[in-house]
C-alpha cells in the first residue's frame, strides 16, 4: 500500500491468467512471408451489367410506353393536375374583370399539368408540365 490507501496492481510475472492482445481482431502471420515468394493468381472480376431506368418523354397526350414497373406495352392514362399556374390563370382572370370566367383554367387542360399512369399496374411514369 501506498499513502493514499490503494494497493499497487501485481506485477505482470505473477497473473496466471494470458494477457489479452491489444487489437484482438489482429492476427499475427504464422508463416515468414519471405520464406515463400508463389504467386495466387485470381479470375478477374466478371463484368456486371448496370441497368438505369430514366423516366420515359411523355406528352400532353396518352402515349404507348413500356410501363418501367410492369413491362407491359400500354397507353398511358392520364390525370390532370392544378398546379400554381392554374391559380394564377384564375386570379388574372378575376382581376381583369373577366370573373365569370375564373372557373375556365379548372376545366381546361391548358393550364393543368398531366400525369401519366400505367392503366395496368397503376404505376406512376411522368409528369408532362405545360
Amino acid at each position: 500500500m501506498d499513502g493514499t490507501g490503494t494497493t499497487d496492481p501485481p506485477p505482470y510475472d505473477q497473473i496466471n491468467r494470458p494477457v489479452p492482445a491489444a487489437y484482438p481482431h489482429q492476427q499475427t502471420p504464422t508463416a515468414d512471408p519471405f520464406k515463400s515468394a508463389s504467386l495466387h493468381t485470381q479470375e478477374p472480376p466478371s463484368l456486371q451489367t448496370t441497368v438505369i431506368v430514366t423516366s420515359p418523354q411523355v406528352g400532353p397526350d396518352p402515349t404507348t410506353i413500356i410501363c418501367p414497373s410492369c413491362r407491359a406495352t400500354v397507353v398511358t392514362r392520364l390525370e390532370y393536375e392544378t398546379t400554381t399556374k392554374t391559380h394564377l390563370c384564375a386570379g388574372l382572370l378575376c382581376l381583369f374583370l373577366c370573373w365569370p370566367c375564373a372557373f375556365v383554367p379548372y376545366c381546361s387542360t391548358a393550364c393543368r399539368d398531366a400525369n401519366h399512369y400505367c392503366p395496368n399496374c397503376g404505376s406512376f411514369i411522368g409528369t408532362y408540365r405545360k
